[in-house]
């Protein structure tokens, strides 16, 4: 069985020898740019250059994607654990605490699948911290509201979160029709596209008498 911990540990390293080969050929190019007098050559070395200092950046952002990845994968494991633990001590979970849980679980879909739509070209890094300001949000939402977290109709919870993280209403209106964006780590290409959203919360029914 392969460890994670050695896979990560060498994917680093890869990518941290890449990176280097590709400083090194970005700056021999540079130099020869900037000796040679020929305009030809001068052009052709620029723009030898300019794709060489393209894959640096490319290795570093990835690299950093990669530990950033990494970072979540392994707050979520830690995460879960807890929660089991707790499950187990506690005996049977709280209402309450499941309809915040799922109502989480629902904004935190519902902004991923807005992010991916309002810019579907948006570089990764970007939506990785697109969706941490959307995480941030939540938490101070769960914060401020304590018990009556979720108990708002999930579209207009939907609305609050688009407005205070500058996403689009229009999108945050039709968020249960929008594609599901690709699970972090994998490519958009052959993704297979959007999927029935089926709200894990439901507010608590109100008695009218």
């Amino acid at each position: 069985m392969i460890n994670a911990d050695n896979l990560h540990e060498a994917e680093q390293e890869a990518l941290g020898q890449l990176a280097q080969m590709d400083l090194s050929l970005a700056a021999r190019l540079h130099q020869l740019a900037l000796n040679s007098e020929e305009p030809k050559e001068i052009i052709e070395f620029t723009r030898a250059y300019q794709r060489a200092s393209r894959c640096v950046r490319q290795t570093i952002m990835l690299r950093s994607r990669l530990r950033h990845d990494r970072e979540r994968h392994l707050a979520g494991i830690k995460a879960y654990r807890g929660a089991v633990a707790d499950l187990a001590d506690d005996g049977p979970p709280d209402p309450v605490e499941l309809r915040i849980d799922g109502r989480i679980g629902d904004l935190q879909e519902a902004g991923a699948r807005i992010v991916a739509a309002a810019s579907p070209d948006m570089p990764r890094a970007e939506r990785l911290d697109q969706l941490d300001r959307i995480d941030a949000w939540i938490d101070q939402e769960v914060e401020d509201k304590d018990e009556n977290f979720g108990v708002q109709d999930l579209d207009d919870h939907v609305i609050s979160l688009c407005r205070a993280v500058d996403l689009p209403e229009t999108l945050g209106r039709a968020f249960r029709d929008l594609p599901r964006p690709p699970p972090e780590g994998d490519d958009d290409e052959g993704y297979a596209g959007a999927y029935t959203f089926e709200p894990q919360s439901r507010p608590e029914r109100r008695d009218t008498g």
